[in-house]
């Protein structure tokens, strides 16, 4: 089993691409499908705001064109009325036919052509706020982006510390079978000696059967976190070249909770939603303002009729509009604004609070699992102390192998402990340095930190 476990770990790391925890993180950025849709989430918005900005600075120009066919003519007929004259007059006229008194005015085929401008001057401000929620649309989605990415830091951490972790604990477990195996060879020869009881050899053998099952199990458990990272990665196979650490260089929890309220993307979040309802506010405000928009029109081309050539080539103006009276609401959505407004000041004064806890208790989880890794290296070192002297004693018929085997287990357990409070302080650290500094931050903490050696 030693030796199996040996060489499928050895053929593993040989096929595999030597990977820091920062390049993990760099290919992480790189290939998640997940931060890539923040990132096109982000364009979007910058998008819409170039278009809210083109409604501010730039008029609507239009151009037309139409064709109408007419089912007659337009003309008007003066006859009657020219006769009617006639007939006041104190001298006779002859009469006038209606073929002689009509004005053609246009033709059946009408065809004419035009440019309208339309150039909104002043909307109550609409526009401006219009523009400030686009503003602030764009600082959502990076604020949201940045808590993605976050979020998979943390996934990559757990992942990638959790495969380092996986691995040196089946190397322990692989060095505990082989030393529970030697115990059992050694015991096979004292018994045959004469010098051990036969259940002795038995309980060697037990404790050596024990230690190869855990061997599979720590591989077991190994290779499904080290396939976890390979699927968040992208990678066929992975060597993992950054250890586990311990770092005590910490600052004080007061400045982790200023900067986690300075930083964390979760209230820059709130903050412009907080834009946002301020811009609503605005523009629900600016419903009671009057409206001015200057026109004009140009004709490109019309036809010959009397109609036609009567209308003026262009026109142009300003049109003023106030809206005295309106059923669309408008006073109570600008309360619902405001109290919208309100209630994202008291939502941001909350998630400071909620924040420092959360700050707090990380912090100290992280102070405690220092301590805790501290202490256990008294008990380790105890461990192994007692080890040493149990196999003295056991290879001189002076102990059992039962109490050997019991510091044996003793030790591992040591070990493992001593493992596994190193990969909690990492991860709350991660944690830590996420909610105050960054991910960055973390990364020098762990190229300056002490690399846990078990």
């Amino acid at each position: 089993m030693i030796k199996a476990g040996l060489l499928i770990l050895l053929a593993t790391l040989i096929q595999a691409k030597d990977l820091r925890v920062d390049q993990a993180w760099t290919l992480v950025q790189e290939r998640n499908d997940g931060l890539k849709a923040s990132q096109n989430s982000i364009r979007h918005s910058q998008s819409v705001k170039e278009g809210a900005d083109s409604m501010m600075y730039m008029p609507s120009i239009d151009l037309h064109g139409s064709y109408t066919h007419l089912s007659k003519p337009i003309d008007l007929d003066l006859s009657e009325p020219l006769n009617d004259f006639g007939g006041s007059l104190p001298f006779p006229l002859p009469p006038i036919s209606k073929e002689d008194a009509t004005i053609d005015l246009s033709e059946k085929d009408i065809f004419l052509a035009n440019i309208s401008i339309l150039w909104p001057i002043f909307a109550g401000g609409k526009t401006l706020y219009l523009s400030d929620m686009a503003e602030a649309q764009i600082e959502s989605e990076k604020a949201k982006y940045e808590l993605s990415r976050q979020k998979t830091f943390v996934q990559l951490v757990k992942y990638y510390y959790g495969a380092e972790m996986g691995r040196v604990y089946y190397e322990t477990r692989l060095e505990v079978e082989k030393v529970f195996q030697k115990h059992y060879e050694h015991a096979q020869k004292l018994q045959e000696e004469g010098q051990i009881a036969k259940v002795e050899l038995l309980n060697a053998q037990v404790q050596y059967d024990k230690a190869s099952t855990e061997t599979l199990k720590a591989h077991h458990k190994f290779t499904i976190a080290a396939s976890a990272l390979r699927m968040l990665l992208k990678e066929q196979e992975v060597k993992i070249t950054s250890p586990l650490f311990i770092n005590e260089n910490i600052k004080t929890k007061d400045y982790y909770i200023q900067r986690a309220i300075e930083n964390y993307p979760a209230l820059h979040l709130l903050d412009s939603k907080r834009k946002q309802t301020s811009s609503l506010v605005g523009m629900e405000r600016g419903n009671y303002m009057p409206t001015v928009v200057a026109f004009g029109n140009y004709n490109l081309y019309r036809d010959d009729s009397l109609i036609s050539n009567s209308a003026p080539d262009w026109f142009a103006g300003v049109a003023v509009n106030i809206n005295l009276l309106s059923a669309t609401g408008r006073s109570e959505k600008y309360e619902a604004a405001k109290i919208m407004d309100q209630q994202l000041v008291l939502l941001q004064q909350q998630a400071k609070q909620d924040l420092s806890i959360l700050v707090e208790k990380t912090y100290n989880e992280v102070v405690l699992y220092l301590d805790e890794f501290k202490a256990i290296d008294s008990s380790l070192a105890m461990a192994q102390e007692n080890v040493k002297l149990r196999r003295i004693a056991f290879n001189s018929g002076l102990s059992t192998s039962l109490e050997l085997n019991d510091a044996e287990l003793f030790l591992a357990a040591k070990k493992t402990e001593r493992l596994k409070v190193a990969y909690d302080y990492v991860q709350k650290l991660s944690y830590l340095m996420i909610l105050s500094e960054s991910s960055e931050q973390f990364m020098k903490m762990a190229a300056s930190g002490e690399e846990v050696e078990i």
